[in-house]
């Protein structure tokens, strides 16, 4: 089964967070408005039923029976395809604003995407005191077309953790249908490469200095709004490189990926569906999941080698199914973008405080940087272990994960202190984590009842204060 588990886990690396809104309410809508709104939503309502029916149709195996743990299905990605539609009408009836002429002529998107879409980001903020426009003698804002696809850079935002760079993607033709995950934003990654002039290492693979994925919006049909964020701090500071107080970057962009909405991978062949049913018979094995629960370990054995011999005969067929990006699940569209640009680094309220304490075995933190827009808790490399940060009440930061890199936003959160916590990668991640998502308990006294579940079971505290 390990070849099963590894592709469900390529497939569906982002669906593991909780299920936020997709889009709140802020405003009261004109009569027309709403009535258009309630339009687009029913269709919408109508289109995500017909997509769970067809999700049920797919799932049945060939005796009738649901076989979702024999199909590798995920039913948390399931659930977002189905709810896929509502997030790109909900989308496009947000825009319904941002592109008004009246608006746009005050406030041009290709210049302004820190203001528009900052507080929507995966690390939100007010970047509008903190990023500068982009431009070069010449040419003023950079933007490239090719082969009917604009990518414009619109700003830049550098301190000595991360650069923050938006842009602006148009397409002449209309986006393809796109996946949207679990915050309501469409599945859209840059794939290519990034050379710091200060670095002699020449140019780095984006993944490793940060999420090829895009956070952003689509603003219309052929137009996606977007940041990329670099994490530079610990990359550089890994090698023993400082960022200087300015520097040159050329940015390589070959292909725009994005997840479809609707994928087209090959179904599994009748013929190796039939084997597999007929080795299942010759071994007195039934194929619904009634009878697999009264399986024996031994049978279960049997059942799973079957299952991996019919997989892998399928991957034999298609191989590149395995891949990702790949042409069942994504869309593309193709480059070359060739971008170079200057940036001037803005250490302005950025707290770094030293800390270099580690306990007997090693577990501690090193350093720890403050930022308007994050907070970095540098420690010791310990793949058993992970970081729980908390704010001065107690709330849990970073989401459903708690650190990414250790590194987490600071939007929404009172920072004025900290509290880490090292705990037990996996006693956290199977019993300690659910506590904050229970929703058993009172929001006035949830902060307090987990920070003393963590000081009880982590193997490592420290409380971080910033504000004296």
């Amino acid at each position: 089964m390990e070849k099963q588990k590894n592709l469900s886990q390529v497939e569906n690396r982002k669906l593991d967070n909780h299920i936020k809104n997709v889009l709140d309410a802020t405003f009261a809508l004109p009569p027309k408005v709403a009535d258009a709104r309630e339009e687009s939503f029913a269709k919408v309502r109508a289109l995500a039923a017909q997509e769970a029916d067809s999700e049920q149709q797919n799932d049945r195996d060939f005796s009738g029976e649901t076989r979702d743990r024999r199909c590798g299905k995920n039913r948390k990605k399931i659930l977002f395809r189905g709810l896929a539609g509502a997030g790109v009408a909900a989308a496009a009836f947000s825009c319904i604003y941002m592109v008004n002429p009246s608006v746009t002529a005050q406030m041009p998107l290709v210049s302004h995407v820190f203001e528009q879409i900052g507080e929507s980001l995966d690390f939100a903020g007010d970047y509008a005191d903190l990023a500068e426009r982009l431009q070069e003698t010449v040419k003023g804002i950079e933007s490239i077309t090719a082969d009917g696809t604009t990518i414009t850079l619109s700003e830049a935002y550098c301190n000595e953790t991360a650069l923050y760079l938006s842009l602006v993607i148009h397409s002449q033709e209309k986006f393809p249908d796109t996946f949207y995950d679990e915050d309501g934003k469409p599945m859209i990654s840059m794939y290519g490469q990034i050379d710091f002039d200060f670095d002699e290492e020449g140019a780095i693979d984006l993944v490793y200095v940060g999420d090829s994925e895009i956070d952003g919006k689509m603003m219309d049909d052929n137009t996606f709004a977007g940041v990329i964020r670099f994490d530079m701090g610990q990359y550089f500071a890994d090698k023993g490189v400082e960022i200087p107080d300015s520097y040159q970057v050329k940015l390589s962009i070959p292909e725009i990926v994005g997840t479809k909405l609707h994928d087209t991978r090959p179904p599994m062949p009748e013929e190796l569906r039939a084997q597999y049913e007929a080795a299942m018979e010759e071994n007195g094995l039934g194929l619904s999941d009634e009878e697999y629960e009264r399986f024996t370990e031994e049978q279960k054995d049997i059942e799973h080698q079957l299952f991996n011999d019919m997989w892998n005969a399928y991957y034999e067929l298609y191989p590149d199914r395995q891949t990702y990006p790949n042409q069942y699940d994504n869309w593309f569209m193709e480059g070359p973008w060739e971008f170079t640009f200057d940036v001037a680094k803005n250490d302005e309220n950025v707290i770094r405080q030293e800390v270099n304490d580690l306990n007997e075995n090693g577990l501690g933190i090193l350093s720890v940087t403050k930022t308007p827009i994050e907070i970095h808790v540098e420690m010791p490399e310990n793949l058993e272990c992970m970081a729980a940060i908390l704010d001065a009440h107690g709330n849990l930061m970073g989401n459903s994960v708690p650190g990414y890199d250790n590194t987490v936003p600071v939007s929404g959160f009172d920072t004025s202190k900290i509290y880490v916590y090292i705990c037990d990668y996996v006693e956290y991640m199977d019993e300690l984590k659910g506590v904050w998502w229970s929703g058993g308990y009172d929001e006035s006294v949830k902060g307090e009842v987990f920070k003393e579940l963590l000081e009880e079971h982590c193997l490592y505290q420290k409380e971080i204060i910033f504000d004296k």
